[in-house]
């Protein structure tokens, strides 16, 4: 579960079935043709839901920092292996674009607690001078 919190998001299912849901855990599916938006602040997760593959177009508006944000936290997982990206870099992320981006499934007590301790001692030990160079947050 994640949630952009200054933009809308949209998907147009070409090929496949696309699966999402809300906080509420009901789950919706669309196909092709079909196109499912999500309005800032949005709480939602997505996911292929056929057993073909799924295709489709997806966009952000307005972008912000998306795109550095999600690269960024790509190349983390590659980094560590494929599968989650480093401690240090979402606990930098997700405190430097606090006003646009939230992982609302990290549990909050790691969100509010950890997190900004992680964000601290990575900074004191210069894990940090990777972002040197990312873009400005958003002020919602």
């Amino acid at each position: 579960m994640h949630v952009h919190k200054l933009q809308h998001e949209a998907i147009t299912v070409r090929e496949g079935r696309l699966g999402w849901m809300g906080p509420d855990g009901v789950e919706h599916f669309v196909g092709a043709g079909e196109t499912v938006t999500w309005a800032p602040g949005q709480v939602h997760r997505f996911w292929n839901a056929g057993d073909e593959p799924l295709r489709g177009t997806g966009e952000l508006w307005p972008p912000h920092n998306v795109e550095y944000f999600l690269t960024s936290i790509f190349d983390s997982m590659a980094r560590n292996g494929g599968k989650r990206p480093g401690l240090f870099d979402v606990a930098f992320l997700l405190t430097r674009y606090r006003s646009e981006f939230d992982m609302v499934e990290i549990p909050a007590p790691v969100r509010k607690l950890l997190v900004p301790v992680v964000y601290r001692l990575g900074k004191a030990l210069g894990k940090h001078k990777r972002f040197e160079g990312a873009p400005e947050p958003v002020a919602a």
